[in-house]
């Protein structure tokens, strides 16, 4: 109940809830393509973020976002122009991180130092997946300043209750 106080922190929490299932399914659809076509690494993250697209929008917009949407508005259009550009960051950093900057080793030698062998070996047979990891965290923060001030567009605090 002492939620309903900060609709903000509401929303976030939401928007976070959100986030994390899209994001599960996301990496659920990447790492089940990946197994089967090892080497389509970059379109199996492509197809993982397109599916967890739909299933955030699906819920952002019925459930984050209930009160603050409208009949008439084109409400799709927006989330994909503002996903559209996220999405284009996210396969950049993911081609960046996979081909030049190895975040994987960088995490596995700092496992190292403290005798995490069993996970410093992890991290580097999994370097598509780590770099994936951190482009999703990444797209998190961008995708909601963007969907908070370009889609839904949270109503300022003197209009939150008209």
């Amino acid at each position: 109940m002492w939620l309903r106080q900060y609709p903000t922190m509401r929303k976030f929490l939401k928007f976070g809830i959100v986030g994390a299932t899209s994001a599960g399914v996301s990496l659920g659809v990447f790492y089940l393509i990946s197994l089967q076509y090892p080497a389509l690494n970059l379109l199996s993250k492509a197809i993982g973020y397109i599916m967890g697209f739909f299933v955030g929008f699906t819920l952002n917009k019925f459930w984050t976002y209930i009160d603050q949407t409208e009949e008439d508005e084109k409400y799709l259009l927006k989330y994909i122009f503002v996903y559209g550009i996220t999405f284009l960051v996210y396969l950049l950093v993911n081609f960046v991180f996979d081909h030049f900057i190895h975040p994987n080793e960088y995490f596995a030698n700092f496992s190292e130092q403290f005798n995490f062998t069993k996970a410093a070996f992890w991290l580097r047979e999994n370097g598509p997946l780590v770099s994936n990891l951190l482009a999703i965290f990444i797209n998190i923060f961008l995708n909601f300043f963007g969907t908070n001030k370009l889609v839904f567009k949270i109503p300022e605090p003197d209009h939150l209750f008209d």
